[in-house]
């Protein structure tokens, strides 16, 4: 036999019998059944070792734990280590965890048999214990409810009728939702005696899935009630364990069906504010967290240089898309000054310039290749020329220059990559249009770089 691992630079093996780290033999590993004796290379056993899901009651539980036991008898339980690899067997995690543990029983410079008898003076059991606890908490808890449905009569006919004190109060509907070659998968349903559904839970077919999964029952109005201790046992309604503990749980839990009308409708609006709430929160905090601009008091100034006051709005990016709805419309183009008597559109392709507070904006054509213009923000303006940064895309700055009709884009970003720096240096040529100014002196793909730009077009070129 031979099995190998490599975590944590350590290469773990198991040949012929031996668990050796990094090519050194450690110790020896013998199975029986689904225990492994854990024994020195002399041959002398030390403990054995499992991997367990049973507790000393005899409750099979959802977790797993490493359990050892001593030469002397003495039992410890060990939580697993995270991301435990397990195979056909349980040798491969037995010996990850027995070697890879913080305080491990097999490190990599050997056996320590002093430190395995000293582990093994005192017995911890507290994993299984506290699984116990667990089981027989719920167990009472089955208990009560019991009694509950035995004091009013709780019954399931095969056809799913639900009665209690010989009248008839609800309904309970198995339904096969899917499948996948080993389970089926299926919901049980409870009505009410109008046949409105109260609650439903979803389980499968396969008694272990349930158990790792978890069983949990849903009400209409929002709440869950976890499902313990019962499985799915049978399609009879009256041979199933999991079909009266639904409604056993669901008349302890103040859900005891018949009329529900008013409590349904009720717990739909109820629902249906909270949905609104949440939606509305989710809304504000998106727009908290846009590059959005909301009702913010500032001006606008038209190009005759007529000053309007009132509140700014502008969308630079999509409130759906945040929330997770599609959206292909354009932003940035289009913003909204509202005094108090009427709205007025701004269209950035009139040139518009409007200031939101302390920020500044102005309309400008040359951000696409498809045409059209945005409003980009005002880093520094000087003799008409600007330094401009585009919200959408905050790392693409621009220069506008008071005698182009069209800002420039003088970064390395290009339509298909990186654009290569002789086809910058020649759009900074043919738009700056001034000898003096030298291309290779400025990082035009900054803001400081164009800041320079722009100051030194405004003192050397510009009449």
């Amino acid at each position: 036999m031979f099995a190998g691992i490599s975590v944590f630079s350590q290469e773990i093996k198991v040949k012929k019998g031996e668990i050796q780290i990094d090519g050194k033999s450690v110790a020896k590993i013998d199975k029986e059944k689904n225990n492994y004796t854990i024994s020195d290379l002399s041959g002398k056993a030390l403990f054995t070792a499992t991997i367990t899901s049973q507790t000393p009651l005899k409750n099979n539980v959802s977790k797993n734990w490493l359990q050892l036991t001593g030469s002397n008898g003495v039992i410890r339980e060990l939580e697993l280590i995270d991301k435990t690899s397990f195979s056909f067997g349980f040798e491969k995690p037995i010996t990850q965890n027995l070697i890879l543990s913080d305080n491990p029983l097999l490190p990599v410079s050997g056996i320590d048999e002093s430190k395995i008898n000293s582990f093994f003076q005192t017995e911890d059991r507290s994993i299984s214990t506290a699984e116990d606890i667990r089981i027989e908490k719920d167990k009472e808890t089955n208990r009560s409810e019991d009694a509950l449905a035995a004091d009013n009569k709780i019954l399931i006919s095969s056809v799913g009728i639900i009665s209690a004190n010989n009248q008839k109060i609800g309904y309970i509907v198995r339904k096969v939702t899917g499948t996948d070659g080993i389970q089926k998968f299926l919901s049980y349903t409870v009505l009410d005696i109008n046949k409105i559904p109260v609650a439903q839970i979803d389980f499968s077919s396969y008694d272990k899935a349930n158990i790792q999964s978890g069983l949990v029952l849903k009400t209409f109005d929002g709440k869950s009630f976890p499902i313990k201790l019962a499985n799915y046992t049978s399609e009879r309604l009256e041979y199933d364990e999991l079909a009266p503990r639904v409604i056993k749980k669901l008349y302890a839990n103040g859900y005891t069906l018949g009329d529900m009308k008013s409590m349904a409708e009720i717990a739909h609006q109820e629902n249906a504010e909270a949905n609104n709430q949440q939606n509305n929160d989710a809304e504000s905090r998106a727009k908290a967290d846009s590059k959005n601009i909301y009702n913010i008091p500032g001006y606008v100034i038209g190009k005759d240089g007529t000053k309007k006051n009132g509140e700014i709005t502008i969308m630079f990016e999509s409130i759906a898309v945040k929330l997770g709805v599609n959206d292909t419309k354009a932003y940035g183009d289009t913003a909204t000054l509202h005094s108090s008597d009427k709205t007025e559109f701004l269209k950035a392709k009139d040139g518009v310039k409007f200031c939101a507070g302390e920020r500044c904006f102005i309309g400008v054509a040359g951000t696409s290749s498809l045409g059209g213009s945005v409003f980009l923000e005002i880093l520094e303006e000087k003799n008409e020329g600007y330094v401009l940064n585009d919200l959408r895309y905050p790392e693409d700055y621009y220069l506008k220059l008071a005698n182009q009709p069209k800002a420039v884009y003088l970064g390395e970003k290009g339509g298909f990559g990186k654009r290569k720096p002789e086809k910058i240096k020649k759009a900074f040529d043919e738009y700056v249009s001034c000898p003096t100014l030298d291309f290779s002196k400025y990082d035009t793909k900054t803001k400081e770089g164009l800041v320079q730009v722009l100051a030194d077009y405004s003192a050397q070129c510009k009449k």
